[in-house]
């Protein structure tokens, strides 16, 4: 694990990002899709301890959230709250990293809504992001760069809760995390 820290003397915020070197990059063949689709239900699937809804009504009160990013290398998971409440914070945050859910229904709910970004999205309503992949599938042909991240339609529907929760396992990892820390 790397650790970098940016001190901001005076700021009253706190944050945060886990920085892991895995991304669409590494979704085995036949399951593209699969970083995405980790990266959906590390933001929106709770905790082992939490629900989804528990976990935003545990960060309601601290007006703060958490996020997940996947790209085509890297996955951040990240969050911004005020140094008053980053005890409590850091435990939620912590959770979502560590000890994710992987819920069934959570399972289903965001695989659909992958899916259906992928194909309501990017091909009926983001001209240029659509564009820009079909680019890429000409420069990259046969690279994982070649596609979108967030997968292609047979990879998404592929996909199996156990995929998930391997995936998770054997990618973040504490030898791919990078550790980002900024505020007071």
């Amino acid at each position: 694990m790397k650790t970098v820290l940016v001190p901001s003397r005076g700021t009253p915020v706190v944050s945060m990002r886990f920085l892991f070197e895995t991304g669409s990059v590494d979704d085995p063949a036949g399951k593209e899709g699969l970083a995405a689709l980790t990266g959906a239900l590390l933001a929106e699937g709770g905790t082992r301890a939490l629900t989804y809804e528990q976990l935003l009504d545990a960060l309601y009160p601290m007006a703060a959230g958490i996020g997940v990013h996947v790209d085509r290398e890297v996955t951040v998971v990240y969050g911004t709250v005020h140094r008053d409440h980053l005890d409590r914070y850091y435990d939620l945050i912590r959770q979502v990293v560590l000890e994710p859910r992987f819920d069934a229904k959570d399972f289903e709910r965001l695989k659909d809504d992958q899916r259906n970004s992928l194909v309501s999205g990017l091909r009926a309503a983001d001209d240029e992001g659509f564009g820009m992949e079909a680019l890429a599938s000409i420069l990259y042909a046969g690279h994982p760069y070649g596609r979108p991240v967030e997968g292609t339609e047979r990879g998404i529907d592929a996909l199996l809760r156990e995929d998930v929760a391997a995936f998770h396992a054997t990618r973040f990892t504490r030898d791919a995390l990078t550790l980002g820390l900024a505020g007071d």
